[in-house]
């Protein structure tokens, strides 16, 4: 049984009484048995405390913030605050890989609870209990924001399979958007949000399938680039915030995937952090940073809208539907969208309420505005979001390594990996030790994951390093020495197991 949040729910609880707005008391994560066609239709318009002896300086004189016996920069202070504005529109997708099939679930027990509240929903329960019902209505519960869901590659979905002709979840980069023209009246006459509505299009027929789905997805989310700004991202694109559900077969637990320099979603997955482990219990739970502060430079599908966040959760098979991880992408996804609601409550009544802020609730949980996280090491070759430690490939089928991963790494994710440590066996049994390529000590991510066999996909191992980001800037904290000194971990990347 998942405890009720007593984190989030003193604070609705406050805001319900000082505002009027109302909402449910937060009960288990249960799903109805039965759930109807995917429908989608518009949206609505409607911890604890990690100080371990740990130490913060408060002094506004001082230029910096000391935690641990480490010297942090203080935040910048914000001309325009980050935090400072409402979101409304927000896109949850499910399907990007059509063999994920966790998200396509989440997304369509959405739509049955927007079917639920506008009446249309058959108070039937097919037999279920009332406790076997899912008693969560995300609109009920955050009214302030306007929820809509995507389907994101619905052919692959259909077919059971991570992608048609190349992985969708790489299309999103400025070169490969702006070689697809897509047909605008087409987009308006089709449902662009379950339907891929390109296929008669003889000009198009001709591309990879994720490609253009991609453009047809970004006329909706974004636009992510215009001519009118060049090589820069588009600040104003439709959506606020796009958040992409995935699933992977390596033993990554809950895991939290921002990109670097965005504070609001960098807030947002330090309250989710907190919150699936202080009020849901779950234990394997990380943020995981991507080093790519510019939107123009992520090629992945969230960064379409202007903030953009992963929910990743595993171990799970492909093609496979598991109660316990719905579950986990449920708690994570509900307290990412109770930060985002609690949020504009606040910036829609100002002082109305005498209820600590949600983010001062991340000041006191978060000493100096640090949050461990894993830093993932940077791309270098075609298809990758970061660096892996990539393997040969069967010289008859590209999709089967030449080697396989060594027991003693297999499900252990986020663990350190040293050089010498085994880390493949080839076909005549020899073992293969890392050769300290990306460094003396790493950390492995992604471990055996299913979606990377694929060259779009980027093959091998992800690699991480140890780090800490500031929720209040986004970006990753610089260690500094005794002296003053800023440390700076360089990750060198070579070609070892090619």
């Amino acid at each position: 049984a998942l405890p009720s949040s007593a984190f989030g729910t003193a604070l609705l609880s406050a805001f319900a009484a000082s505002t009027g707005h109302t909402f449910q008391p937060k009960q288990l994560l249960r799903h109805p048995l039965q759930v109807s066609q995917l429908a989608i239709r518009g949206g609505q318009q409607s911890a604890r405390n990690m100080s371990n002896g740990e130490t913060t300086n408060n002094d506004d004189d001082d230029a910096t913030t000391t935690v641990a016996r480490k010297t942090y920069p203080r935040a910048p202070a914000f001309t325009n605050s980050p935090f400072a504005t409402q979101v409304k529109k927000v896109t949850i997708a499910g399907g990007t890989h059509g063999n994920e099939y966790t998200g396509v679930w989440c997304i369509k027990a959405i739509e049955k609870q927007r079917e639920s509240l506008a009446g249309e929903c058959d108070e039937a329960t097919n037999g279920a209990s009332q406790d076997d019902r899912n008693p969560i209505n995300i609109f009920q519960r955050y009214p302030s924001l306007d929820i809509d869901t995507l389907l994101a590659n619905p052919m692959a979905y259909m077919a059971n399979k991570r992608f048609i002709d190349t992985d969708l979840n790489r299309e999103f980069s400025m070169e490969k958007l702006k070689r697809i023209k897509v047909d605008e009246e087409t987009m308006e006459l089709c449902d662009v949000q379950q339907e891929f509505c390109s296929e008669d299009d003889a000009t198009l027929s001709s591309l990879p399938h994720e490609a253009v789905r991609a453009r047809e997805i970004e006329t909706i989310l974004g636009p992510k680039f215009t001519e009118s700004y060049g090589d820069a991202a588009y600040p104003d694109p439709k959506m606020d915030v796009v958040i992409d559900l995935h699933t992977t077969t390596a033993n990554m637990g809950i895991s939290l995937i921002i990109p670097e320099g965005d504070a609001l979603m960098s807030a947002a997955a330090a309250y989710v952090l907190h919150k699936c482990k202080s009020e849901y219990g779950y234990q394997n739970v990380q943020c995981c940073m991507h080093a790519l502060p510019k939107r123009q430079d992520r090629m992945n599908m969230s960064s379409c809208g202007r903030h953009g966040f992963t929910i990743e959760v595993g171990p799970t098979p492909q093609g496979v539907i598991r109660h316990d991880v719905v579950e986990k992408t449920e708690a994570a996804l509900h307290s990412l969208l109770e930060f985002l609601h609690l949020r504009n409550l606040e910036l829609e009544n100002g002082s109305a309420s005498n209820t600590k802020s949600v983010l001062d609730r991340l000041r006191d949980i978060y000493p100096g505005g640090i949050v461990p996280c894993y830093r993932s090491a940077p791309a270098v070759r075609p298809g990758e979001l970061s660096g892996k430690i990539s393997w040969h490939n069967d010289a008859e089928n590209p999709n089967f390594p030449a080697v396989m991963v060594h027991k003693s790494i297999q499900d252990r994710d986020f663990e350190p990996l040293r050089v010498g440590d085994p880390l493949f066996v080839d076909l005549d049994g020899k073992v293969i030790t890392y050769d300290g390529s990306h460094g003396d000590e790493v950390h492995l991510i992604f471990v055996n994951e299913g979606g990377y066999y694929y060259a779009s996909s980027g093959t091998g191992i992800g690699v991480a390093v140890k780090s800490e980001f500031d929720w209040q800037t986004g970006y990753f904290v610089i260690e500094s020495d005794d002296e003053g000194v800023n440390e700076e971990v360089i990750i060198e990347e070579k070609d070892s197991y090619e």
